[in-house]
């Protein structure tokens, strides 16, 4: 089975990135795509609307969200959600993060997007004899 990792947060996005761009994306969960194939995934919002030629429904992602799996190992974190901007990013803002938590403590570190780059990021613990070594 592996080390596990327990995944939280979001990184939002915009603007959204609307139905035209997302259709097909490998990205997007589905029926035929299985939540543990992935790390992350968009997160997509349906907004329906009545109009004078009936139901209108949009469908936008707003958000790269963590997979829902159980039991999942974190290490391709970064690369899949530099995939998802490198696809999606062009004229767009990301902002939050994704954070990890390992099985053991103080396994804990995060990647956000800077400058359209994901990036991970550690910790620093600092002791009280004023040494500091990276958390892992």
């Amino acid at each position: 089975m592996g080390y596990i990792s327990y995944l939280s947060g979001e990184i939002t996005i915009d603007p959204p990135i609307r139905w035209g761009e997302l259709r097909g994306s490998d990205f997007v969960r589905t029926k035929e795509r299985a939540e543990h194939e992935r790390l992350v995934w968009l997160r997509t919002v349906e907004k329906t609307v009545d109009t004078e030629e009936g139901v209108l429904t949009t469908v936008m992602a707003v958000a790269i969200r963590p997979s829902e799996e159980d039991e999942l190992r974190a290490d391709a974190l970064a690369r899949e959600v530099q995939e998802i901007v490198a696809a999606h990013g062009d004229g767009r803002t990301f902002e939050g993060l994704i954070l990890v938590r390992g099985e053991e403590s103080p396994d804990i570190w995060r990647v956000r997007v800077v400058d359209g780059h994901a990036v991970e990021e550690r910790p620093m613990l600092r002791w009280p004899d004023g040494t500091e070594e990276v958390a892992q």
